[in-house]
């Protein structure tokens, strides 16, 4: 399922890794994989601004984000190392990996694959810091200006594969788009424009990734990816048992395939937080205690509830499939800013708010304790439910339904009192870098917030950036003035004839183990 990044038109998708990495050969008992995904826009992954799920088929990853462990493991590349100034950092390229051309992966290869992409990648900021690179034997060398954390996220993202350096010195970019034969464990064999790619093995393929079995060729020899089918059709063709894989469910077709004998559901969640900023420059927000009660007040089991499970309850603006993910950060939320409406109410009342005319919400100098919600279509259920919260102890929510980007645009303008946002994406800094929209000084967007981002960005080690995140946030919610909401949640489905699969912490999925 693909995703847009609702903030300054960033796309990206859930990038689904494919570590079907281990020993010999397992056969399967079909020999054909069939599945519906979001559109392929091409096989050059350096010149998207989006991946789909099964992209990485035809263009592995560099390296594997191993979430339980929370640091960076091997998988085309090895023996990542970073140097205790961060300004240096190398890794290897095993011998015997060949592209579906039977030519052999070559460090070579990979030094060119990045410097491609720091020329036509949309992403080309995240690895902005590599200055130059150096081949010796099989190693490569990365010179740094300074370590930034996000290059480990786009080395384990679907947006650094690697590509024959042959075809980038000799092919333009717009016929490495689908003429390209990037290293992966497939190839393409067929392009549909439009409708569909038909796969098949790449015989030379091999990896290092230990979080899979197989570190050889695949057991299913092909596979038929399909897109830009019908909803009905989708699921049609998945309960007929024409199609094995559905990546990306909706809300009906969750409702509809859950508890069917013979089809299994998990969550893929790539990490998507709904969240809303507080006006504290103008009406009731620019008191903290109003912001502080109407945090308390809200109940977000209750909201993830209107959802029918597409939702769960978000509290922490960098929620658990985020790298560096911090959990005391999560639980002093939790216990100090939320579920709490009687402590709202008194808050309120401390502050001078009482009900004079007896309809239930409250007043203070000739004003109502209202405001407006700027929502989505899609999120007036949620907003709603919050609404009735919110009334319980004495606020009025008026619901204004906006498309997305007027959303944000009045937020940047500072004509708002709050609305929903969203940001979906797996590292930390660029989230730090693009929680606040509104573009007035607001209290804890300011030099101290912005130069601890930048200090956690440059810290290598992961547990140390991991307290980072934590007081990044107590910075935030010293305000109340940034609230997380919701989280949302992705499903796929697949046949229970189909083994091998499975999904990682943070909403990757593991299934080139996968065999029938």
């Amino acid at each position: 399922m693909k995703k847009k990044l609702l903030a300054l038109g960033l796309i990206f998708a859930m990038v689904l890794t494919m570590t079907a990495c281990g020993g010999g050969k397992t056969e399967s008992a079909k020999d054909t994989f069939t599945a519906i995904d979001s559109e392929w826009y091409g096989i050059d992954c350096y010149q998207l601004d989006s991946t789909s799920g099964f992209t990485s088929m035809v263009a592995a990853p560099l390296f594997q984000w191993d979430p339980e462990q929370g640091k960076m493991v091997d998988y085309i590349c090895t023996n990542w190392q970073v140097s205790d100034d961060g300004k240096t950092a190398t890794f290897d390229v095993p011998e015997g990996m060949k592209y579906s051309t039977g030519e052999q992966v070559e460090p070579e290869d990979v030094v060119a694959s990045i410097q491609h992409g720091q020329k036509v990648s949309p992403y080309n900021s995240g690895y902005s810091n590599i200055k130059s690179m150096d081949v010796d034997g099989r190693t490569v060398t990365l010179h740094l200006s300074s370590y930034r954390s996000e290059l480990e996220y786009y080395l384990t993202s679907g947006f650094l594969v690697v590509i024959d350096k042959d075809e980038l010195d000799t092919m333009s970019d717009e016929d490495l788009m689908w003429g390209s034969h990037p290293y992966g464990p497939y190839a393409i064999e067929e392009y549909v424009s439009g409708s569909e790619v038909k796969l098949v093995a790449n015989e030379g393929w091999s990896c290092s990734n230990p979080l899979a079995e197989n570190h050889g060729v695949m057991a299913i020899p092909k596979a038929d990816i399909k897109f830009n089918v019908e909803e009905f059709t989708q699921t049609e063709e998945f309960k007929n048992g024409t199609v094995d894989f559905l990546n990306g469910l909706t809300g009906d077709q969750y409702k509809e395939l859950e508890g069917t004998e013979g089809i299994e559901i998990v969550e893929s969640s790539y990490p998507t937080l709904d969240y809303f900023e507080l006006n504290t420059d103008k009406g009731i927000f620019q008191d903290i205690n109003v912001r502080k009660a109407l945090a308390l007040a809200i109940d977000r089991e209750a909201i993830a509830e209107t959802s029918d499970g597409m939702l769960a309850p978000a509290y922490s603006l960098i929620i658990g499939k985020v790298q560096c993910f911090n959990e005391e950060s999560e639980k002093w939320f939790k216990e100090n800013l939320s579920n709490n409406p009687d402590e709202a109410k008194k808050l309120l009342a401390d502050a001078g708010w009482a009900d004079a005319d007896g309809d239930g919400i409250l007043e203070k100098d000739g004003k109502k304790l209202e405001f407006t919600f700027y929502s989505w279509e899609s999120s007036t259920d949620m907003i709603q439910k919050m609404a009735d919260q919110l009334k319980e102890v004495g606020f009025q929510l008026d619901i204004e339904t906006l498309d997305w980007n007027y959303i944000y645009e009045k937020i940047s303008d500072n004509d708002y009192d709050t609305g929903i946002e969203s940001l979906a994406w797996a590292e930390p800094m660029l989230l730090f870098d693009m929680f606040y929209y509104d573009n007035t000084e607001n209290p804890g967007n300011n030099k101290d917030y912005r130069a601890l981002v930048d200090k956690a960005a440059a810290e290598p080690d992961p547990v140390e950036r991991t307290k980072m995140v934590g007081e990044l946030q107590s910075m935030m919610y010293e305000h109340v003035n940034i609230l997380p909401l919701t989280e949302e949640i992705g499903y796929v489905a697949y046949t229970s004839d189909l083994k091998g699969y499975k999904t990682l912490p943070d909403g990757t999925s593991v299934f080139l183990d996968m065999t029938f």
